[in-house]
């Protein structure tokens, strides 16, 4: 690629900085902006956010961020919201400079590594997500591109791999089954069970300070199931000869098939492929999980990324009340599932194709 690609590509990303600044300062309160009050509400007296709200489902880290950037917003005069807007914008862009690392270790010239950072710095999803809706799903996946990185960077350097799963855990457990990828791979380099299995130990010791609120937490963190929508599996819970928790075990039976099935390919597509899967059997949904494969699809782009973009993003866009649960136009939730499916088909047809091509 020349210079003009180069310049062409610097020049999307600070399009697409500009655009995030847009929806950033036009973003209004939404419910998880209100949720998030109502969690330092409860820190600045003491209290427990686990038994005192329904509305806080993640561990610890998340809170103490909170705390931060409130304290942080006060010092500059600026709101609370928009101190976190600000922060989910730095996220994204440290994700994007990942994403650019992680092509040129492969050996990819530096435009190209830079139209790939900007395929998800750009990415309509990952803007209203992070910049409009303000949620920190790009915090976990920040982690995990970490990971990704150190893993092809230096197949030796376990604690640091499995310090970047723990932190992508702590941020936010969308990447449960990520840690077991890193090991279960039939290619070196591969994790040790005991480096893969230290992130869920630190994500079960970040609750320790709050062991007195154990069944809250078990209740919002463990037993949280996401938004009852018309989605995926979701219709198997009104089959009434059918156990109540039959979605969750369809999920998890699903993943770890995933693991399994997806153990051979490169580690960054293995990624991609799982939380594709996690996305289609997911006992729960809510808007925000769609910016989930985003980031590892920016390393993969192709016809599948490039359909469910389109897909999801109208789905936003037609849909502006979607966190209302009011979805008037198509693509409603089943186009969005759909859009997942297509994804990952496409990227099963393009692996096997592969396949195919190696033996020849």
């Amino acid at each position: 690629m020349t210079r003009r690609d180069r310049a062409l590509a610097v020049a999307g990303l600070l399009a697409a900085l500009a655009i995030r600044l847009a929806f950033l300062f036009s973003a209004k309160t939404n419910y998880d902006m209100a949720s998030w009050r109502i969690v330092l509400e409860i820190l600045h007296r003491g209290g427990s956010f686990y038994e005192e709200t329904q509305r806080y489902n993640y561990s610890p880290l998340w809170a103490g961020v909170l705390l931060g950037l409130s304290r942080l917003a006060t010092v500059l005069g600026v709101s609370l919201e928009r101190a976190i807007l600000f922060f989910q914008l730095g996220v994204d862009a440290v994700s994007a400079a990942l994403i650019a690392r992680i092509l040129r270790q492969r050996g990819l010239s530096q435009p190209r590594a830079l139209w790939g950072s900007l395929l998800f710095f750009a990415n309509p999803l990952s803007v209203i997500v992070s910049n409009d809706l303000g949620m920190f799903d790009g915090l976990s996946i920040l982690f995990l591109l970490g990971a990704i990185l150190f893993v092809e960077r230096n197949p030796t350097s376990e604690p640091s791999v499995a310090l970047w799963l723990a932190g992508s855990l702590l941020a936010k457990h969308i990447t449960w089954f990520h840690p077991l990828l890193f090991a279960r791979r039939r290619r070196a380099p591969r994790l040790s069970w005991i480096a893969a299995l230290s992130p869920y130990l630190v994500f079960l010791a970040s609750f320790l300070p709050f062991w007195r609120s154990w069944k809250a937490i078990g209740a919002r963190v463990f037993a949280y199931r996401g938004l009852d929508e018309p989605y995926g599996t979701e219709p198997l819970r009104a089959v009434s000869w059918l156990p109540h928790e039959t979605t969750t075990v369809l999920f998890v039976v699903a993943a770890l098939a995933g693991v399994e099935l997806f153990r051979g390919l490169e580690l960054g597509r293995a990624c991609l492929l799982l939380f594709l899967v996690i996305l289609i059997f997911t006992p729960g949904i809510c808007p925000y999980y769609f910016v989930w494969p985003v980031a590892l699809g920016a390393l993969y782009p192709g016809l599948g990324f490039a359909v469910y973009t389109i897909v999801l993003t109208a789905f936003f866009i037609h849909s502006p009340d979607v966190l209302a649960q009011e979805i008037p136009h198509l693509p409603g939730w089943w186009g969005a599932w759909w859009a997942v499916v297509f994804w990952l088909l496409w990227e099963i047809r393009s692996w096997r194709a592969a396949a195919r091509e190696r033996a020849t």
